[in-house]
């Protein structure tokens, strides 16, 4: 017996009709894994943001609502810096310490007149 009949005879229809499943099973599972992957990253990165010690979680609102509290908290954290600074500096800082919204905050406390420019891209605190 050779060819055709060999295969239906032996029942190699059904074994590759069986690898077949069994390899399109394997990829469509691999694949769905691939596109989760970044959801389980996401919860590593949570834990790491929400473990602050600045910060309280959930008050990150709180404190763009209240600017006076936001400049007096983050103040001391700048003391390193001197009195007048550069904004990417400021914005080191507040993503080194995991502080929400490190470019809304800056936007607002520039706003607010918190932060006053000094002339030739520095910044300094108002005091």
């Amino acid at each position: 017996m050779l060819g055709l009949q060999a295969i239906s005879a032996h029942n190699g229809w059904a074994m590759a009709i069986t690898g077949t499943i069994i390899v399109m099973g394997g990829l469509s599972i691999l694949a769905f894994i691939i596109s989760q992957l970044h959801k389980i990253i996401g919860l590593f990165e949570e834990k790491k943001k929400s473990s602050s010690h600045f910060i309280q979680p959930g008050a990150d609102f709180e404190l763009l609502n209240d600017l006076e509290s936001t400049a007096r908290l983050y103040m001391p954290l700048t003391a390193d810096l001197g009195d007048r600074f550069h904004l990417t500096e400021l914005y080191r800082i507040f993503e080194k310490e995991n502080l929400p919204h490190p470019h809304l905050t800056i936007r607002s406390l520039r706003a607010a007149e918190y932060l006053l420019p000094q002339g030739e891209g520095l910044f300094s605190w108002k005091k």
